[in-house]
């Protein structure tokens, strides 16, 4: 019986930990933001699953205005890959990355009201840490998406994927609010003129 009870608190402990995780990783790369670390988030960033995934958001902000076949449409996503390197290029740097999370714009895209609020994780608020908690979303035991500023609609958030690899969490995606997917759409559509 005690072996039953000693090796169940282990296994609760150790999914303990592993659910805890990924959050004390964001935590960590927040810190990295804060003090401009680049090496640390070079570390916490897989910047070719970053480059998939906003060229995703903005490829798909584009052929939504877009009226196109189903043929035409996957013409379009392949050109428009090609398209939007100029810009991701921008967004794919350690530096871009500080710049989006630590104030939620990008310096090299200053309009007005295209950013969100400030991107931090900051666990001192224990309410504001559980509504993250809460609000995440685990797909699968290997990635988990969490909201950074919950408090607001959803079409303004940003949301970061985080995939585990190896014994690390690292960023695979940054989902933009919309307003920030317009701009960086119309930026690509300028490059490609």
């Amino acid at each position: 019986m005690r072996w039953t009870l000693r090796i169940s608190f282990l296994l609760l402990l150790g999914w303990a930990i592993f659910m805890v995780s990924p959050f004390v990783a964001l935590y960590d790369l927040s810190k990295a933001v804060r003090t401009r670390d680049i090496a640390r988030i070079t570390e916490r960033v897989n910047f070719n699953a970053l480059r998939f995934s906003l060229a995703r958001q903005v490829l798909g902000e584009y052929l939504k205005t877009q009226d196109l076949s189903e043929r035409d449409r996957q013409m379009a996503a392949q050109a428009g890959a090609a398209a939007l390197n100029p810009v991701l290029e921008e967004l794919l740097t350690p530096q871009a990355v500080i710049d989006l999370l630590e104030d939620g714009q990008l310096q090299q895209i200053q309009a007005e009201g295209t950013g969100g609020p400030a991107v931090s994780f900051d666990p001192s608020s224990l309410s504001q840490a559980w509504r993250i908690f809460i609000l995440s979303e685990s797909q699968g035991f290997r990635v988990v998406t969490i909201p950074l500023n919950p408090d607001v609609p959803r079409d303004r958030q940003f949301r970061i994927t985080l995939r585990l690899s190896g014994t690390t969490w690292r960023v695979t995606g940054i989902d933009l609010p919309t307003r920030l997917q317009e701009e960086l759409t119309k930026r690509a559509s300028a490059a490609s003129k």
